[in-house]
């Protein structure tokens, strides 16, 4: 009993801790992000930290991937996608496409967007891999 207890308790700190540096981050990125000497850096923190928090969402088939039980199945491909997508610095999404594209686009460029893939493709990574 106290086992689970205290299990939970380490999720909920783990996800409160994840959503503290998350918050952290955006701030940097918003208030520096033409100043900051390594932006890549920062962007890259934020959207692991969005991508942990993903699979701190899914703890009990995270869990079972600790303790060995692994199948792979077919969410493998959407979290590979979602993960390469999340994990491109938002600055190149404007580089590359500009401004004024399709919404489906310009939406890359918005930190929350990133934070909101990152934390899905966290998610799909645990469900690809665990049995439940």
């Amino acid at each position: 009993m106290y086992k689970k207890v205290i299990y939970y308790i380490f999720i909920l700190v783990g996800m409160v801790g994840l959503l503290y540096l998350m918050n952290d981050t955006f701030w940097v990125v918003n208030r520096h992000l033409n100043n900051v000497d390594n932006l890549y850096l920062v962007l890259f923190k934020m959207s692991l930290w969005g991508y942990l928090f993903g699979v701190l969402i899914e703890w009990k088939g995270f869990k079972n991937i600790l303790i060995g039980n692994i199948r792979v199945n077919w969410l493998k491909a959407p979290a590979i996608l979602l993960i390469i997508i999340g994990f491109i610095p938002i600055i190149k999404w404007v580089v590359w496409f500009g401004v004024g594209t399709p919404f489906y686009i310009e939406m890359l460029g918005l930190p929350e967007i990133n934070v909101d893939i990152n934390i899905l493709s966290g998610t799909l990574s645990v469900r690809a891999l665990s049995r439940d």
